[in-house]
């Protein structure tokens, strides 16, 4: 009975993030297992993951940077003008748009955009019986299929979250200086006075965190499709939520572990 209880709530609260952990471990082993046996190969899909999830997206990453840039600096400089506290602008920028927003939003347009694409090539791949040929031909798929996805998407992702940091930061510095008249060399000045080494860190450390949560648990539902193609819409659904859903939870813990390191 104790054994049937503990075996439930492992299941019901536990199987996933296990199954999760158990995945990329197999991902990790199976590309230092067979690097560097066919690594023209997965180079090319490295690259081609990199122009689909990175550069296809810049386009809407400036958008998206320039608009919340205008609307997130300016709402946060108004009120800290009300206040009398110009000074705690840099600081709270660097907590607002560095550590928090663009990681994040970044995440979500990702999993809307390559996250659903990478879990309906990889279940198509199976059901059209792909990923058994390439056993046939001896190519282990986690390596050649899933660990390229990877890496090409934890790539991707560290870049544009950077880029369109970089580009809200930036927005909303020119319309802080043309609409309240705050100097360029004051804003910058108190924004980077208060960028450290450890904003930075934590910064990178979502983009990495995030990119192998959502690539990974993509690849494991694309894979883990049976023989029907109408189970595809089911599994990037599935993908979807669950990437959501880990991504939010990762970027709260490491906010927690701050405020306990603080």
């Amino acid at each position: 009975m104790v054994k049937k209880l503990f075996e439930y709530i492992f299941d019901r609260f536990l199987g996933k993030p296990y199954n999760y952990l158990s995945f990329i471990v197999l991902v990790i082993e199976s590309f230092f297992k067979n690097f560097p046996i066919g690594i023209k190969a997965v180079e090319r899909v490295i690259l081609k993951q990199i122009y689909f999830t990175g550069i296809e997206s810049l386009k809407i990453t400036l958008q998206i940077g320039f608009f919340m840039g205008i609307v997130v600096i300016t709402q946060i400089t108004s009120f800290i003008k009300g206040i009398g506290g110009i000074n705690l602008v840099g600081k709270i920028v660097t907590i607002a748009i560095v550590r928090e927003i663009f990681p994040l939003l970044i995440s979500v347009i990702m999993i809307a955009r390559s996250g659903t694409a990478i879990t309906s090539e990889l279940a198509l791949m199976k059901t059209n019986n792909e990923i058994k040929t390439l056993r046939l031909l001896n190519i282990d798929p986690l390596y050649y299929l899933v660990s390229s996805r990877v890496i090409g998407f934890i790539i991707s992702i560290t870049v544009v979250t950077i880029i369109g940091t970089t580009t809200a930061i930036l927005s909303g510095a020119l319309t802080i200086y043309l609409f309240q008249r705050i100097s360029l060399g004051d804003f910058f000045e108190y924004f980077f006075l208060n960028l450290g080494i450890f904003d930075l860190s934590l910064f990178l450390l979502k983009c990495i965190s995030f990119g192998l949560i959502i690539s990974s648990i993509c690849c494991f539902y694309g894979l883990s499709v049976g023989k029907s193609i109408t189970e595809i819409p089911q599994v990037s659904t599935k993908a979807v939520m669950s990437a959501f859903f880990y991504v939010f939870l990762t970027n709260v813990i490491l906010d927690m572990l701050v405020l306990i390191w603080q």
